[in-house]
């Protein structure tokens, strides 16, 4: 028996609204995250409706460039103790980083 691959699921529908939320709330156009995705702006909107399921590529491409929660996106609870942490723990590697673009910075000028 051949499954339909346009049956929309609730895990679909789901995902799909909060991927139409984010996107709207980021100013992202239809066409732009379909852009992205290598797709037509149609095959998105299939998405985000739950007809057709976010793939792991597409996922990927979401939080990668457009920053996007995948905690946000697949439902999952985040407490706001793990959220400080996290917050703190990246705060901390960009201030690492900063001081060792810094330092060489301060490096190449020197070498001048």
């Amino acid at each position: 028996m051949k499954r339909n691959s346009r049956k929309k699921t609730e895990i679909n529908i789901r995902i799909g609204g909060r991927l139409k939320r984010f996107r709207i709330k980021n100013g992202i156009s239809a066409d732009e995250l379909a852009e992205a995705f290598g797709i037509v702006k149609d095959s998105l909107l299939r998405i985000e409706n739950g007809s057709t399921g976010l793939s792991s590529e597409y996922a990927y491409i979401l939080a990668t460039r457009y920053n996007c929660d995948m905690n946000y996106l697949f439902g999952g609870v985040i407490s706001e103790a793990e959220r400080i942490r996290v917050q703190k723990d990246v705060r901390e590697e960009d201030s690492q980083c900063m001081a060792r673009l810094l330092h060489y910075i301060a490096d190449l000028v020197a070498e001048k």
